[in-house]
């Protein structure tokens, strides 16, 4: 029973002193991770639109690698991967728009992430 009181007053203590950071399972990670990206959606939609412009036809992926800070929960060294195969305007956009975007609370671990991007455009067929 003293164990069990001696967790719960470090427990007070951590959440009394601000840490916010936690521990996710990889899947929680993952489903973390695709949320905080989806809040640029419409920043990845607006390059892609700026694209079709040029290119009603363009269609192709942007795969970006990056990992997620364990201090501090930014996303960092985005970059466009082996496997991208829109224009580089697009897949400097697409880095772009995500780089510096920060996972809260933060994790007790660094990520390593990739995540892609298909674009299909309305003439592609």
């Amino acid at each position: 029973m003293r164990k069990t009181i001696s967790s719960m007053i470090l427990a007070s203590v951590a959440l009394s002193m601000g840490c916010s950071f936690i521990a996710r399972g990889e899947d929680q990670y993952r489903t973390d991770t695709r949320a905080l990206l989806e809040t640029r959606n419409a920043d990845v939609r607006s390059c892609y639109d700026k694209e079709l412009a040029n290119n009603p036809a363009l269609s192709g992926d942007v795969v970006v690698n990056f990992t997620v800070e364990k201090k501090t929960g930014t996303i960092m060294n985005a970059t466009a991967a082996e496997g991208s195969t829109a224009p580089e305007s697009l897949q400097a956009c697409v880095v772009s728009a995500v780089d510096g975007l920060q996972l809260t609370p933060e994790d007790r671990r660094d990520g390593s992430a990739t995540f892609t991007y298909t674009f299909t455009g309305p003439a592609a067929g």
